[in-house]
């Protein structure tokens, strides 16, 4: 049988991950300093899942970014020296944030704009008609109809 049963696929795995690292293939790093697993996965041609569940692999890749000095995906690295506004990296992050918070503060200003044009004209609806209707009650008690008052400019 030429098939490979599980735990000879992860062995595999493992030799080309030693093998990338041997040759001084460095980890691949993401824009905000952490390691960047799906470039790996590129790279090496081992499928994403093997890094989460073989454990040798793991344990291997943690030992490889321990060298390296790279963060995990999602967690932040204070280095000594950093100023407390963040590292020069996490400022083309910090602008784009603060450019899309501002689009969307400037959206939200327009749609609220609307609704509060929108509440005005319906308020000076229910005006209107409560005072329609108070005519019309008077019509009803007195038999005498009362002019609507002329429309103001």
């Amino acid at each position: 049988m030429g098939s490979k049963n599980g735990k000879q696929i992860g062995q595999e795995h493992l030799a080309t991950f030693e093998e990338y690292l041997l040759h001084g293939g460095q980890l691949p790093v993401a824009r905000e300093g952490s390691l960047n697993l799906s470039e790996l996965v590129r790279v090496t041609g081992i499928p994403k899942s093997s890094f989460y569940q073989n454990p040798k692999i793991e344990a291997r890749l943690e030992e490889a970014r321990h060298q390296q000095g790279l963060a995990r995906a999602g967690e932040r690295r204070r280095v000594e020296g950093d100023s407390p506004e963040g590292s020069s990296a996490e400022k083309p992050l910090a602008a784009r944030a603060t450019a899309q918070l501002e689009r969307k503060l400037h959206r939200l200003e327009q749609q609220n704009a609307v609704l509060v044009a929108e509440n005005s004209e319906l308020r000076r609806q229910v005006k209107h008609l409560q005072l329609q209707l108070g005519r019309e009650d008077m019509l009803i008690d007195s038999g005498r109809r009362i002019p609507a008052p002329a429309e103001r400019s």
